[in-house]
């Protein structure tokens, strides 16, 4: 893991350090994200990647083998949400 450091201006702006612009092959007007998190981290993330950076993101998830067809498994997920909504709504109307 590398440390990189930034000094911000007054008003308010950060430089990336010339590596991390480089490694993610940055350029003016790209965007870059900053998460916070409930423990006060924050993550950085580059928001110019290509689409092609997605390809086989999934590759490793597997069909759920109770199922003959996505459709199926679609089906029964819609169901099972329709079903939970009508009971919450249900016991909200009781009360």
């Amino acid at each position: 893991m590398a440390l990189y450091e930034a000094k911000l201006s007054s008003k308010g702006q950060l430089t990336l350090p010339v590596e991390l612009r480089r490694q993610w092959s940055l350029k003016e007007g790209d965007l870059v994200e900053f998460f916070l998190d409930d423990e006060g981290h924050v993550t950085v993330f580059r928001r110019n990647r290509p689409a092609s950076d997605l390809f086989g993101l999934l590759a490793d998830l597997k069909p759920d083998p109770a199922y003959a067809s996505d459709d199926e498994a679609i089906a029964d997920q819609i169901v099972a949400d329709d079903e939970r909504t009508k009971s919450t709504s249900a016991s909200r109307d009781a009360a």
